[in-house]
């Protein structure tokens, strides 16, 4: 295998580890958002 296909595989693998990093914090940070914004809602009521 060359370099530079490891360089690519290397890049590419590492796209995808912070693809899947940014969804898994918006996954956590989601819930929590939607928490907040019906206690800000009722606080209003």
């Amino acid at each position: 295998m060359s370099g530079q296909t490891t360089i690519t595989r290397t890049l590419i693998a590492a796209l995808g580890a912070l693809l899947m990093s940014s969804v898994a914090v918006g996954s956590a940070i989601a819930p929590a958002h939607v928490a907040v914004a019906q206690t800000q809602s009722s606080i209003n009521a």
